[in-house]
This record gives C-alpha cells, sequence and structure tokens, in this order.
C-alpha cells in the first residue's frame, strides 16, 4: 500500500512540475484572447487581424512582413526577417577575393539555403495572392464600387510584382553563390 501511494505521488509530482514548467516557459500557452484588432497600413490596406493577449498584440508574421517588404525565412524554430538590401550587402564580396570570415563555405552554403527558402517563400506568396485575385473576381459583392474591385486588383498586382523582384533577386543571388562555392580556395 505504501508502494502504491508513494508511486501516485511521485506521479503527481512530476506531472505537476512538467505543467507547471510549460506554463512557465511561455506566459502565452492557455492565456485568454482579450480582443481583435485590425493591422492596417497607413493608406486603409488591410495587413490582417491581431489577437491581444496579456496586453499584448500578436499579428501574423508573414503578412507583416509582405507588407513592409521584408524577406521572410523559416529555419527549424526560428523566423529571420531581413531585407534585400540587408541580403545583398551581407554577400558581397569585393575584387572576387574572400577576405571575410563570412566567406567560408558553411556560410555560402547558409547563403545558398537563404536564398532558396526566400524563393520558395515568393512562390507560394505569389500563389496565394493569385488566389487573392481569383476571389475578387468571384466575390465583386465584396467591392461595392467597380473602382474598389479595380483599386484592389492593381494592389495584388504590385505585391505579385514585388515578389517576383525578390524572386529574381535570389535567383540571381544563387547564381553569384554557387559560382564562389564552386571556385577552389586560396590558402
Amino acid at each position: 500500500m505504501k508502494k502504491k501511494v508513494f508511486v501516485i505521488m511521485t506521479s503527481a509530482l512530476m506531472l505537476g512540475g512538467s505543467i507547471g514548467f510549460a506554463a512557465a516557459s511561455s506566459p502565452l500557452i492557455g492565456a485568454k484572447v482579450q480582443g481583435l484588432f485590425t493591422v492596417q497600413k497607413a493608406d486603409g490596406t488591410k495587413i490582417g487581424d491581431a489577437v491581444i493577449i496579456n496586453g499584448s498584440a500578436y499579428a501574423p508574421v508573414r503578412e507583416v512582413a509582405e507588407a513592409v517588404g521584408t524577406n521572410l525565412t523559416v529555419e527549424g524554430k526560428k523566423i529571420i526577417m531581413s531585407d534585400i538590401q540587408t541580403i545583398a550587402s551581407d554577400s558581397t564580396i569585393s575584387n572576387g577575393t574572400s577576405t571575410d570570415k563570412s566567406d567560408s563555405r558553411e556560410f555560402i552554403e547558409y547563403k545558398i539555403r537563404a536564398a532558396e527558402s526566400e524563393i520558395e517563400s515568393a512562390q507560394g506568396a505569389i500563389k496565394g495572392l493569385e488566389d487573392s485575385k481569383e476571389k475578387v473576381k468571384m466575390y465583386p459583392a465584396d467591392y461595392p464600387t467597380e473602382q474598389q474591385k479595380l483599386d484592389a486588383l492593381a494592389k495584388i498586382d504590385e505585391m505579385i510584382k514585388a515578389k517576383q523582384k525578390i524572386i529574381t533577386f535570389n535567383e540571381e543571388e544563387l547564381v553569384r553563390l554557387k559560382t564562389l562555392l564552386d571556385e577552389p580556395s586560396t590558402p
């Protein structure tokens, strides 16, 4: 009997400790949503919805990144945001020679994976934007005037062009990085 009580108490303590640890590791787990706000640009373009938890707004990262023209990559459990200029300056190599530690083979391979991820992300965004265009066309009643419908389609086309620029930039970057990777290293 004492053995059963000991096992039950030990199990309860271990389970209670793990629940307490999970709650302590993120104050958002199990927290109550206190409200819902619309996130929009200054021109009134809706980006998405943000939930309010413990007095802080939490918005969808991809939609916010796309709205502000920031590149987004996901590596494991990390979300990395950078703009095109940062990527270009990080990987610039003067006179074709490698003198910086960031030009190591591992760094170049990392930049290749990042560029491939950017391309994949932009292609996915374009697919989503194309779907949005179809929805605008299929549900004209959502747009009270023809001008609002045309404005929505124009905005979507503008976002598609921006994503295509990201793809083009990263495809060029991939060619350059793969060339660097294929070059023999100089001692």
